[in-house]
């Protein structure tokens, strides 16, 4: 079952998040417990849609979320204080290569054309999206284990999953 998630409180959305999740946020901002929503939630199969204006933390939302979507009227300000709270010097360019993360680091007020072109966000149907077979959750601890490991040590770890199947 996946789990609808509408983001007002960071906290409460962080304890309701157990398995698979569609999670919509408008108007993110950085706040008290989204850190701790944010690594939970990269360890579950999720759809993210942003909408709003909003910081850099709607890009910690899309780079954390295994699909990620905005809408036409996202339209998020990029600030070194919030970049760097986030880490995001580390995991945008590791999400969308380099040359896509100074594009939007250095952007400004980005648009969803913007988000879309780099990759960071998809095109497309977000309610489309499946993810509610137990592959999909083995997918995403995968996804969230060799992001930290070797090529060696991802392939061991998946070699384990498989047997879950």
């Amino acid at each position: 079952m996946v789990l609808q998630v509408s983001i007002e409180d960071w906290a409460t959305a962080e304890r309701e998040l157990r398995s698979a999740a569609f999670v919509t946020a408008a108007n993110v901002r950085k706040s008290r417990g989204l850190a701790r929503f944010l690594n939970k939630l990269e360890k579950v199969p999720s759809v993210v849609v942003v909408s709003g204006e909003c910081d850099a933390s709607a890009l910690a939302l899309l780079v954390t979320a295994t699909f990620g979507y905005v809408t036409d009227d996202v339209s998020v300000s990029v600030t070194a204080d919030v970049v760097l709270w986030l880490g995001l010097t580390w995991s945008l360019p590791h999400a969308i290569g380099e040359a896509h993360a100074k594009t939007l680091l250095f952007g400004g007020t980005l648009d969803a054309t913007t988000l879309r072109d780099s990759g960071l966000a998809r095109r497309g149907d977000p309610t489309a999206v499946q993810l509610d077979s137990p592959g999909d959750a083995l997918l995403a601890r995968s996804l969230h284990h060799a992001k930290r490991s070797t090529a060696i040590e991802a392939e061991s770890y998946d070699s384990q999953l498989r047997e879950l199947l």
